[in-house]
């Protein structure tokens, strides 16, 4: 039986080594100047076998089978270049690769500050509102950089093409914006909006808006013009859109800012957010005062806002907003160019003292049937008082 399995394994070495022959492919890779390249990648796609040039571009690849292979060269440097030989015994194969080039046109390389980034334009459908074919623009806060104590309208829509801005002077208590050629007064020619819902006092009959929500609690403010004006209400502005930031992810999260600024200006702003499971909120309290930079100029602000969520499940969610601003400023009365040019300080009034009571609602009930069906119901409501006292 030894002897057997021993005549077997002579028969085997004696007949399957020829089975098994060895070929070397071996060569010199060379640049077009004709100097060898070392660490040139030469790969056999036949059978998968790789090596590298020596320092003189030379190399050798070991192979079993006879027949075509493709043979390619790469080196980062240059262009990949490939050739197919015939392989019956030990052969011969030289490359040449050329350096690699690419040619571009002209590239002219700008640096902008990154505020000149801060203003965007919606997308062309968001959730249950279309805008395309409509001129819009965003003004993203928290790239802005400005005064956003002050609530400063001329810095936050610095970029926005086409808007005469009124500064009455209080601090930003009062956004007085209007579009080409429109009156800015109390922004009465766009219709206003806090998270898509009315602001103003009346939208159709009286719409003056009395009531600006603080920079600081804003993510964005959306602006749309153009052929969208009238699909929200008969202000052929168009709208303005306060987007006010969204809870946090965490648990909890608080943010707390003191700002201290001339004429006793002082703004405190603190918010708090988190998210738990199903259930998220959002909230912020916002205290103002100063004196203003004129006699008789002096304001008191207290402004808060909380927003709850919840969501049954992924394709339904429910929302609640409440917003409350009460404030007192007086006012320094108005100055002829005579006046003006004689004393910009002077104050011809004592008396006058204007009032607001601004208390918002609002309810949101968004639904997804699927990834192209969505359908969202929003009902709210505003209970106001102004009141302008010794005019």
């Amino acid at each position: 039986m030894r002897s057997k399995v021993f005549s077997a394994g002579i028969l085997w070495m004696l007949f399957g080594v020829p089975l098994y022959a060895q070929y070397t492919i071996s060569g010199t890779i060379i640049d077009e100047s004709g100097v060898g390249i070392m660490g040139v990648e030469v790969h056999d796609q036949t059978e998968k076998v790789t090596t590298v040039t020596n320092h003189n571009g030379q190399f050798e690849l070991v192979v079993q089978q006879q027949g075509e292979h493709e043979i390619v060269a790469f080196n980062y440097q240059y262009d990949a270049a490939s050739q197919s030989i015939e392989v019956y015994g030990d052969t011969s194969l030289d490359f040449t690769i050329y350096t690699l080039r690419t040619n571009l046109n002209e590239v002219t390389i700008y640096e902008e500050p990154e505020s000149v980034f801060n203003v965007a334009r919606l997308n062309m459908v968001e959730g249950t509102a279309i805008y395309a074919g409509k001129k819009s623009e965003v003004v993203l806060m928290d790239q802005l950089v400005g005064n956003k104590a002050a609530n400063n309208a001329r810095q936050i829509y610095a970029q926005v093409v086409g808007l005469n801005i009124f500064d009455s002077g209080n601090a930003g208590l009062q956004l007085s914006v209007g579009g080409r050629g429109l009156d800015p007064n109390r922004t009465a020619n766009f219709n206003t909006r806090q998270n898509s819902y009315d602001i103003s006092a009346d939208v159709l009959g009286y719409p003056e808006s009395y009531y600006t929500p603080p920079a600081e609690a804003i993510s964005e403010i959306q602006i749309i013009r153009g052929a969208a004006s009238l699909q929200y209400g008969t202000q052929f502005g168009g709208l303005i859109n306060f987007q006010l930031h969204r809870p946090s992810l965490q648990p909890v999260e608080f943010q707390s800012r003191q700002s201290i600024g001339s004429f006793g200006s002082f703004s405190s702003f603190n918010r708090l957010s988190g998210t738990t499971k199903k259930f998220s909120y959002y909230t912020y309290f916002h205290y103002k005062k100063g004196n203003g930079y004129r006699p008789n100029s002096e304001f008191n602000s207290n402004n808060f806002f909380t927003n709850f969520n919840y969501s049954f499940s992924q394709k339904t969610k429910v929302s609640f907003d409440y917003t409350r601003l009460s404030y007192l400023a007086q006012q320094a009365g108005g100055l002829t160019d005579a006046q003006f040019e004689k004393d910009p300080t002077f104050s011809n009034r004592t008396r006058n003292w204007f009032e607001v009571n601004w208390n918002l609602l609002s309810t949101r009930l968004e639904h997804s049937f699927n990834s192209r069906s969505e359908i969202s119901l929003s009902l709210f409501g505003l209970i106001a008082e102004r009141n302008a006292l010794g005019f």
